[in-house]
């Protein structure tokens, strides 16, 4: 190993483990980033900051992100069956 934290040799008794570390990782980011849409458009729409068709426009945007989390938690589950 190069480094303490260098990947480039896992050991094979942490390679699940690594596995479902970085499919946990790849949930969190895509579903913090699903709710900060959503709450920020929930807070435009009660600030009169945005008018419906804005968050419309914003959701339709967005639905692309809710299949990754939607791919992502599946992959999680898949992968923890095993």
């Amino acid at each position: 190993m190069g480094s303490p934290f260098s990947f480039e040799k896992i050991p094979d008794g942490f390679q699940g483990f690594i596995k479902e570390k970085q499919l946990e990782i790849l949930n969190n980011v895509v579903t913090s980033a699903v709710f900060g849409v959503v709450l920020a458009n929930g807070v435009s729409l009660i600030a009169g900051d945005a008018s419906v068709q804005v968050l419309v426009e914003t959701t339709k945007a967005v639905l692309p992100v809710f299949g990754v989390g939607v791919a992502t938690s599946g992959l999680i589950k898949a992968f923890k069956k095993e």
